[in-house]
């Protein structure tokens, strides 16, 4: 018989150096629908976890990239799209949907961190603005 093994949510580590830590922007908060991450923290800290096809497509601005976010406070995962914009940094689409939720403030600490045993970015409040 075919034995199960759950995964459970991993937790925030704040010793993992592939953590991206993002302070909210007014551009994040409010009735946004996108979030921005910087270029240089999604290539340092997602792209290892991803293959080399799925890297290479996000660096063209025009590809869009579906990711799971899932809330750690929450426990609610949603479908974003990710795309590399213009000048070269990367949003999430969809944030709107976590923000109807939770209120984001401007100032508010967020700690993101991938979850290669679910395939999903995970985030939680870090610091509270």
């Amino acid at each position: 018989m075919a034995r199960t093994v759950e995964c459970q949510d991993k937790p925030f580590d704040p010793n993992n150096q592939l953590n991206i830590l993002i302070t909210l922007k007014e551009s994040d908060t409010g009735l946004s629908v996108t979030i921005t991450m910087p270029k240089e923290l999604v290539e340092a800290n997602l792209f290892p976890w991803w293959g080399k096809e799925r890297c290479s497509a996000l660096s063209r601005h025009s590809f869009v990239e579906f990711i799971d976010l899932y809330d750690y406070h929450s426990k609610i995962t949603t479908t974003h799209t990710l795309r590399r914009e213009r000048d070269g940094n990367f949003k999430f689409y969809g944030w709107g949907s976590i923000l109807a939720k939770r209120k984001f403030k401007t100032g508010d600490i967020v700690g993101f961190w991938w979850d290669k045993y679910h395939d999903r970015l995970n985030f939680q409040l870090l610091v509270d603005a």
